[in-house]
């Protein structure tokens, strides 16, 4: 089987995981950083794309086929970080 750096099919498992992190993530450390003073919506960024980042990246690279090649697994792991942000960007600052 050929290795690709985007799955070619995301499962009901791996959906569920990163949904998980996410809501897990963003309840345990949320409140951490407005206690520490940061704005609202800073603190959901930085809870969202910690959780994200380490949810995509256990989703990519352990539950959707764990790859064997260190090039593919860096970019998995490039593609994961990339869209953790841009998904906490938009949960945090455009969805209101």
């Amino acid at each position: 089987m050929i290795e690709t750096v985007i799955p070619r099919r995301i499962g009901f498992k791996s959906v569920l995981v990163l949904i998980l992190t996410v809501s897990i993530g963003l309840l345990l450390l949320s409140k951490p950083f407005m206690s520490a003073g940061m704005p609202k919506e800073w603190s959901i960024f930085l809870a969202t794309g910690i959780s994200t980042s380490l949810g995509l990246s256990l989703v990519l690279l352990k539950i959707e086929g764990p790859v064997t090649n260190s090039s593919i697994k860096k970019k998995r792991l490039l593609v994961g970080i990339i869209v953790s942000i841009a998904i906490s960007f938009v949960m945090a600052f455009i969805v209101k």
